[in-house]
């Protein structure tokens, strides 16, 4: 019993525990108090009893006096008899001096024989006639107890024990008040922080200074969350502004740099002609050593010519002034030629090259110039950091792609310089650049002129056995840039199958365009890619995309137009539109139509996530109750993109009547509806039976106390804020239930 009261205990709120801790010791300290009282009073019954009865013993030894002097029998017999009056007095006797009992009295119904209980006592009073000792009066008195006390007294002593614990529970139940008020207030603030992420709000400042310190901290703790948020977003927008600022640099950079570099060259092909012009000029007997001096001028011009070639394509590539000449060629025949471009490189340094053609590699058609560089970089590099090796050059197809593979035995490459070996001017590290050379252009080109044939390069390596190099490309460039092949719609962007969900990203920034269309290409989508919102609308009703990625900052049409134009046509209103902005007025947004809003810069884990919610089709119906016309159209349009049946009921008296008609997968409502109320409505939900309830979400504007969440807590899985929930993050909400529900990871409250 005791184990199982302290695991009740146990289970109570603090504050009841609170209540019931405080009502047991006012109980326990009254009982004490009343056992005390009991005690008390029975000491002073007994006390006022002796003194009684030595009274009453005294008065009648006077009275029996002459009897007994003069030997009157029936007068002291008489006498002895008086005492029957006296409730507690049992017997009376009058015993001479030589021990013979004179009279005596006993009470009527008790003999003689009996014995005196343990609460009997005897009172004797000397008989004195003239100063003479006739004889002692006894007296047998039978006290009172304890119990007879107790009953006596026992209902006015519970009535005061009654109206003092009511009055302690009073007490307590203020107590509780007064000490539970302010932590409330500080519960309901932080509830609402959570919700509304306003950090403006403050606690009202209490007048007890005890209470005043939580407040006064509270609010401080408040204020500097609230600086910090400023100054963050007062960082990230300076931080956006260097940004821009260092893309135009860069820019501005790679246009000088490709404007440059053919000006350096030109006086450099002059030190090279002209040192040719000496070597013959000095090929006299007797001027080797000028000779020598003039070959290592030309190597050093050589590999200056080098740096500079490097430089201006890699400028011209950021610039965007490189273009892909797209023609057909043999590919057995490139790389035969660039296995005698090697040759000579690797013979140097005592390697041997391997070539390995598989018969089927047939015609291409991409840009062979570009691939011949790839393939000579890679080539070079392997000749480059391998002694007295071997290195491997391969080629076979697979399907529509082409791989080539580039081998060596040379010094490798360890995991740590693999993640930046692809940067510009980056080697593996200080010592490989003294000991073997180079600028450290040659693969940051090979990337680029890779993305730029729509291909894809990986390395495998290890310190101390060798690299491996792959190359994939597709074998036929234009095909998805300007011809339709079967089962396949021909955009801007990448090749779109029929079976593959399509991204439409409408973003008039190169790279923000290609960092969103990679991970919606990862993510199994088709991508379509649109520089301004004209375009954006023209693809959007024609390709009739999954999902439309928006920036709001655009030339011609800017963003805000896009989503005001796609919301009023019927033709591709049903089309879900993110948001991608720099703009992190989320709120606009989901008013303005979108069904979510990212940041800019979005990480490629934030897109991911839209786009693989949108790619999954969910099923299941809706009753949405909410009053507000144009937020229920909103959520509807946004659960309807996910693939939900929607029913909208426009009062909570409504949406009653339609439970009662119909079966729903889930409830969502607002609390805040007239008549019959959000409260009202849950309630009647929660009497529903269970095979066929609902599931509950609340989304409302309206703020819970303790007392009204304690209510619905139960009833519902979640209550969200209505100020920026998107229509998104709520279907997501209930997608995320749906998979929890059937993982058997929650248990649906009944």
């Amino acid at each position: 019993m005791p184990r199982v009261i302290a695991d009740l205990f146990e289970t109570m709120r603090f504050r009841t525990k609170l209540t019931v801790l405080t009502a047991s010791a006012v109980a326990l300290a009254l009982l004490m108090a009343s056992i005390g009282l009991f005690g008390l009073q029975h000491e002073t019954d007994l006390r006022l009893s002796e003194q009684r009865h030595k009274q009453i013993a005294s008065l009648l030894a006077e009275n029996v006096a002459p009897a007994v002097l003069f030997g009157d029998r029936e007068v002291a017999q008489e006498n002895l008899i008086s005492v029957s009056n006296i409730e507690d007095i049992h017997s009376a006797r009058i015993v001479t001096e030589e021990g013979t009992v004179f009279a005596s009295y006993i009470e009527a119904g008790l003999k003689a024989e009996e014995g005196h209980s343990s609460r009997d006592r005897e009172v004797t009073e000397l008989i004195v006639a003239d100063g003479e000792p006739l004889g002692v009066l006894i007296l047998d008195e039978h006290n009172r107890s304890l119990g007879d006390t107790i009953g006596d007294t026992y209902g006015a002593i519970l009535l005061l024990f009654m109206i003092c614990l009511a009055f302690a529970l009073l007490m307590a139940r203020a107590l509780k008040v007064m000490a539970f008020r302010p932590i409330d207030k500080l519960v309901q603030t932080m509830t609402a922080l959570q919700r509304s992420r306003d950090y403006t709000v403050r606690l009202p400042q209490e007048h007890d200074p005890d209470f005043a310190l939580i407040s006064t901290s509270f609010n401080g703790m408040l204020s500097e969350i609230d600086r910090g948020n400023t100054a963050l977003r007062e960082t990230a927008n300076d931080l956006r502004l260097a940004r821009d600022a260092a893309e135009r640099a860069n820019l501005a950079k790679s246009q000088f740099l490709a404007n440059m570099s053919h000006e350096l060259r030109t006086p450099l092909n002059a030190i090279l002609g002209f040192a040719n012009v000496l070597r013959e000029e000095l090929s006299q007997p007797g001027m080797e050593r000028s000779l020598e001096d003039l070959k290592w001028i030309d190597i050093s011009a050589q590999q200056l010519l080098e740096l500079i070639n490097g430089i201006l394509d890699l400028s011209k590539i950021e610039a965007g002034r490189m273009e892909v000449d797209c023609h057909e060629f043999d590919v057995k025949r490139l790389v035969g030629d660039v296995a005698k471009m090697l040759e000579p490189i690797a013979t140097q340094k005592g390697n041997e090259l391997c070539l390995y053609l598989a018969d089927d590699l047939g015609r291409a058609r991409t840009d062979s110039g570009k691939l011949r560089q790839t393939l000579l970089n890679l080539g070079s590099n392997a000749c480059k950091f391998t002694e007295k090796g071997q290195i491997i050059l391969a080629a076979h197809r697979e399907g529509d792609e082409l791989v080539f593979g580039v081998s060596d035995t040379g010094i490798g490459i360890s995991q740590e310089n693999q993640e930046r070996l692809f940067k510009p001017f980056i080697q593996a590290d200080s010592s490989t650049t003294r000991e073997y050379g180079g600028t450290g252009l040659g693969l940051a080109i090979t990337s680029l002129f890779v993305d730029m044939l729509d291909g894809s390069i990986c390395v495998d390596s290890e310190p101390g056995v060798g690299s491996s190099f792959t190359l994939r490309l597709p074998s036929d460039l234009e095909r998805g840039l300007d011809q339709q092949p079967p089962r396949e719609q021909e955009f801007k962007g990448t090749a779109v199958h029929d079976d593959q969900p399509v991204a439409l990203v409408i973003d008039d920034e190169p790279s923000a365009t290609q960092l969103i269309a990679r991970v919606a290409e990862q993510a199994g989508y088709g991508v379509l890619t649109a520089a301004d919102g004209a375009r954006g609308l023209e693809l959007m009703r024609e390709a009739k995309p999954k999902v439309v990625l928006l920036d709001l900052a655009m030339p011609r049409v800017d963003g805000w137009e896009v989503l005001a134009e796609a919301r009023n046509d019927p033709a591709i209103s049903h089309i879900p539109v993110v948001v991608v902005s720099v703009s992190d007025d989320e709120n606009s947004s989901v008013v303005a139509g979108a069904s979510d809003h990212l940041t800019k810069p979005a990480s490629p884990g934030q897109i991911n996530e839209v786009l693989k919610q949108y790619s999954d089709h969910r099923i299941g119906r809706i009753l949405l109750a909410e009053d507000h016309e144009p937020t229920a159209l909103l959520y509807q349009r946004g659960l309807e993109e996910m693939g939900y049946s929607v029913e909208v009921a426009k009062s909570g008296q409504l949406a009653a009547k339609r439970l009662h008609e119909d079966r729903y997968d889930f409830l969502v409502t607002d609390l805040n509806m007239g008549v019959t109320s959000g409260f009202d409505l849950i309630e009647k939900v929660s009497h529903i039976d269970a095979d066929i309830r609902p599931v509950v979400f609340v989304v409302t504007g309206y703020s819970l106390d303790i007392e009204q969440q304690a209510a619905i807590d139960d009833k519902v899985v979640d209550v969200f804020t209505k100020n920026g929930l998107s229509p998104r993050k709520l279907a997501q909400k209930i997608a995320e239930f749906q998979d929890d529900k059937e993982n058997h990871k929650v248990e649906v409250r009944t």
